[in-house]
């Protein structure tokens, strides 16, 4: 099946009004619940395009702010514990922070649990897929030599596992500097050893226990993946979803600590977690 991404809608500037009003926003005090990431205001979506010819699979695109020369590109995975019940829109006021701090920003919508293809390995090559539909649509205002993947949780897993499997050599017109995992899962066989409801729908995601489906887990653990040189993990100290420890089980990576942010401060746009995000990026695009 050939590749296919239409857009849906026409590419517009960020409304002002919003501009203003996150600006003058006061930082909000951590930790904060979904439901408050769900309250966030967020402007809307640019444009929106399908990678395939499943309901799920597209991706919605924010245009950087500053569209007088061309942003670097954020692919911002969405988590929700690989579940159809969570989707892309809750990863909206996010993108809309990052849009207005100056990133283009590219958020796939992939085949969740719940749904056929949902799973290993259909989501992970669902947001494969939506990384190299960027070389096909080519925005205008957009540095596909300057992009980073970061992903929030399952997302997490999702951004670190197609950073590990994209080539960071700008081969056919797209370069991936790096990645950054906020509150990711990165050590799978770890996670599903746990018993919160996201732990247990990791053993979903995966199709059985660790001893059932060994290559499985080996397979999609980013602790067990050759990762870009430039692979950053946020993550918060309070994080009562997905562990510290589950940042400390990739060595090689720059961990970095939010202290006192929960699990969904990392996509609140209003937290201190945000300015980290912001200079996390930053760190990823200045790789060589």
């Amino acid at each position: 099946m050939s590749l296919r991404c239409r857009l849906q809608a026409l590419l517009l500037h960020i409304p002002l009004t919003w501009l203003a009003a996150t600006a003058s926003a006061e930082q909000v005090a951590m930790p904060v619940g979904f439901a408050e990431v769900l309250a966030t205001p967020s402007a809307p979506h640019s444009g929106q395009f399908a990678y395939g010819e499943a309901q799920s699979q597209y991706a919605r695109f924010w245009r950087a702010s500053v569209a007088h020369e061309p942003a670097p590109v954020v692919v911002l995975v969405h988590g929700g514990c690989w579940l159809q019940a969570y989707d892309v829109a809750h990863i909206a006021p996010l993108a809309s922070a990052l849009a207005a701090a100056g990133f283009a920003v590219w958020a796939p919508e992939y085949r969740r649990l719940g749904e056929p293809g949902g799973g290993w390995p259909g989501s992970a090559e669902d947001v494969l897929v939506a990384v190299k539909a960027l070389r096909e649509l080519r925005p205008a205002h957009v540095d596909l030599q300057r992009v980073v993947l970061a992903g929030h949780s399952a997302g997490g897993q999702l951004a670190l596992w197609a950073s590990a499997a994209l080539p960071g050599d700008g081969e056919a017109g797209l370069r991936v500097r790096g990645v950054v995992g906020l509150a990711a899962i990165t050590d799978l066989h770890d996670y599903a050893a746990g018993n919160n409801s996201c732990q247990q729908a990791a053993v979903r995601f995966l199709g059985g226990q660790p001893d059932q489906v060994p290559a499985h887990y080996a397979a999609a653990s980013p602790r067990d993946l050759t990762l870009p040189q430039a692979t950053i993990l946020l993550h918060g100290s309070a994080d009562p979803i997905v562990p510290l420890t589950q940042a400390r089980a990739i060595t090689a990576a720059d961990m970095r600590v939010v202290e006192g942010a929960g699990h969904f401060d990392l996509i609140h746009p209003g937290t201190a977690a945000f300015p980290a995000l912001v200079r996390a990026l930053n760190d990823v695009l200045e790789q060589p």
